[in-house]
């Protein structure tokens, strides 16, 4: 369970980074040369997350599964003054991490509530 946890947390934590790199971007929209950044995945080669159940299962989870690199984006129109930011393209792109951010919350949410459930127990 508290594997499940921890891939949230390293989720929630790329979903942060790229916030921040979309705020960023908004704030600089209008400066002169400003290129926007952008966080990708970094790529592993050959691992595929296996789910356990049980403890004594074989698990090949990394410890960070959200590895990430932030890159300036180089591409894309540029205006007059050299600045590629898309306004429009980076409000759709910060709509799209807030969906994420809360879907991720909500499984969370479901498994603490899960977590409660068998602690106080089910019986009244």
């Amino acid at each position: 369970m508290f594997k499940d946890i921890d891939f949230y947390k390293s989720f929630l934590d790329f979903l942060k980074v790229k916030n921040r790199a979309i705020a960023s971007n908004l704030a600089n929209a209008e400066t002169p040369f400003y290129k926007r950044l952008k966080v990708e995945l970094m790529k592993r080669e050959g691992d595929i997350p296996l789910k356990t159940t049980n403890v004594r299962h074989i698990s090949n989870i990394p410890q960070k599964p959200f590895e990430y690199k932030i890159l300036q984006d180089k591409s894309g129109l540029t205006g007059a003054d050299g600045n590629n930011v898309n306004v429009e393209r980076e409000m759709v792109d910060l709509e799209k991490v807030a969906l994420k951010y809360e879907l991720v919350t909500k499984f969370m949410q479901g498994k603490f509530s899960s977590l409660e459930m068998v602690i106080k127990g089910t019986g009244g």
